[in-house]
């Protein structure tokens, strides 16, 4: 494994070792808590000690400190990596220091949380602690599972998170309420949050099966997600694409490539950074996309890599496009055949689409 793969894996480490045995801790005191409240009200004492009490509220502000925590590790993981500071650029850097500075600031509001006496700076470091969390998991890079968000890890991650920062401000307003209003209001709030504890061990599982190592991407995204099929490497053969890419290496050998037409890729969808130099390329016979070594595009399943008629697509119906195939990788030079009686220059535009989420990456407007 290399770094990046070590540093994805410190977020699920962390949750395992740390927060879902806290968990544990707190759900076991908080049930003898109430016993021993409840044995105290009707017989006036209960063989179980006093100490739970404060031993709960101890180890449940653990809780919300691991939780909160956590989430922004996975956070700036996402970020760093597949956000803004990947292939950084120094027209990002006010924003890149502005992230950081909310990353500084929510850690400094949860720390003011812990430390708040009254009731409005406790409101008001919960509610920063709550908007910077937010804020920062909004950021371009960090998956949120928009299309189906009620299965989402992000988002059941953001609501404990919540849960755990809103029971901690109102703790002292459960010692002094003499009516138990804030004491109920605690408890609904921590039952849900057990369930949505309990969904994140879910959803956390079926992410980590669907996140690849490094050398593991180039093969898992030539799946096709919809259909759920991978192609079988024992019935895979080398293609002409890669045939032409390798004997390129040997000059005495390799076909005269020549250029009929050439583009630069523009991003779509923001957050779906593509960048690089597509051309149409005469060899031998045969006409082909060549995407140079420059290209990149950001990773996603079921990517797909298009001739179109619109530089902006507006429509994929199959008078608009013809499929080139699945991208065959994110990074690098690659070569994809035009299928023959197909006239490139009716379809003057190279997308990159992703047709799970019907997604346009980028598209580069070809010039000849």
């Amino acid at each position: 494994m290399n770094p990046k793969d070590i540093a994805g894996l410190i977020h699920p480490t962390l949750a395992v070792a740390v927060v879902f045995p806290i968990i544990g801790m707190v759900l076991n005191l908080a049930w003898q808590t109430r016993q021993r409240r409840l044995q105290t009200a009707e017989e006036g004492k209960s063989k179980i000690p006093p100490v739970v009490g404060p031993e709960h509220r101890k180890i449940g502000n653990w809780l919300t400190g691991s939780v909160v925590g956590i989430s922004l590790v996975a956070i700036a993981y996402s970020i760093y990596f597949k956000g803004i500071f990947k292939d950084f650029k120094t027209e990002n850097t006010i924003l890149a220091i502005l992230i950081v500075i909310i990353f500084i600031a929510t850690l400094a509001s949860l720390v003011f949380l812990y430390k708040a006496k009254t009731k409005l700076w406790r409101g008001i470091f919960a509610t920063l602690t709550g908007t910077g969390l937010v804020v920062l998991g909004f950021q371009d890079g960090v998956f949120r599972r928009d299309y189906e968000w009620a299965v989402s890890h992000f988002y059941y991650g953001i609501i404990a998170s919540m849960l755990m920062i809103f029971s901690l401000a109102i703790v002292p307003e459960i010692y002094r309420d003499r009516t138990h209003k804030w004491r109920k209001v605690h408890t609904i709030l921590n039952c849900l949050a057990v369930i949505i504890f309990l969904g994140q061990g879910i959803t956390g599982s079926r992410d980590l099966l669907e996140i690849p190592l490094s050398w593991q991407q180039q093969h898992l995204y030539k799946c096709d997600w919809e259909k759920q099929v991978c192609p079988d490497s024992k019935s895979q053969t080398l293609s002409s694409e890669i045939l032409v890419a390798s004997i390129s290496n040997y000059p005495t050998l390799a076909q005269t490539n020549k250029v009929l037409a050439s583009g630069e890729f523009i991003t779509i969808t923001p957050g779906e950074d593509t960048e690089g130099t597509a051309q149409i390329i005469q060899v031998g016979s045969k006409t082909q996309v060549r995407l140079a070594e420059n290209f990149s595009a950001i990773e996603g399943p079921a990517v797909r890599l298009l001739l179109h008629k619109q530089n902006v697509p507006e429509s994929y119906t199959a008078e608009n496009y013809v499929r080139l195939g699945d991208l065959k990788s994110f990074t690098g030079e690659q070569f994809y055949d035009i299928p023959e009686g197909i006239n490139w220059q009716n379809f003057p535009n190279v997308v990159v689409w992703c047709e799970k989420f019907n997604v346009t990456f980028g598209s580069a407007k070809l010039i000849y």
